[in-house]
């Protein structure tokens, strides 16, 4: 089977401080299979974000799964997403800017896989983002089930 390139937002990170058991073991299974990677942005902004999350939930567990990520596991795409499609996210569909590097870097991932239960994310975003973009937003329980096969 071929690898997959995970965009992981922030929220399944938080998710798993609060021990939901499908953000856990997504998470683990991320680490366990040698075919999984985690998408950052090469500005960084990602790093910032989970950082910020780390330090928010001071959640060992997630700080070792994070270090050894960012050791083995991370692939670095741009996080600047075309003006057209910042502008339209931003402008109609209302969406949180912090969230604009999660999208970039997706859409230049292989498998084009973002797993977030973010507010921003509604169904009018998760077509657009799927019909201009070739993204599939997850739940974390969808991504949960993926990251096994």
């Amino acid at each position: 089977m071929d690898g997959k390139e995970w965009t992981i937002d922030t929220s399944v990170l938080y998710k798993a401080a609060e021990t939901n058991p499908y953000a856990m073991r997504f998470l683990l299974n991320i680490l366990i299979e040698k075919k999984h990677s985690v998408a950052f942005d090469t500005e960084g902004h990602i790093q910032i974000e989970y950082r910020n999350c780390l330090n928010k939930t001071n959640d060992t567990h997630i700080r070792k799964w994070y270090t050894h990520v960012i050791a083995k596991k991370a692939v670095f795409f741009s996080g600047q997403l075309p003006k057209k499609h910042k502008k339209k996210l931003l402008n109609q569909y209302k969406f949180d800017r912090s969230d604009l590097p999660f999208v970039a870097v997706c859409q230049q991932t292989g498998s084009k896989l973002l797993v977030s239960e973010d507010s921003d994310y509604t169904p009018q975003v998760k077509t657009y983002l799927g019909d201009e973009l070739g993204i599939r937003v997850l739940t974390i329980e969808e991504a949960d089930k993926r990251s096994t096969r």
